[in-house]
């Protein structure tokens, strides 16, 4: 039997705020094993829905 711990990381937005990549978007971000947080930025809420927008998608936050 082989046992693996694995470590979760997660980022979280700051109250107004959206996480993104340039790709997607969101609130909360489980980073994967070759993800870094500095591969993310915050956007404020409105140019989320700008973007959003623009690019006539539903948006779920």
């Amino acid at each position: 039997m082989e046992m693996t711990t694995i470590e979760l990381r997660k980022i979280t937005a700051s109250e107004g705020m959206v996480l993104t990549n340039g790709e997607a978007y969101s609130k909360e971000v489980y980073l994967g094993c070759n993800d870094n947080p500095d591969n993310w930025q915050e956007i404020t809420e409105e140019e989320y829905k700008i973007i959003i927008e623009k690019l006539n998608f539903k948006s779920d936050i």
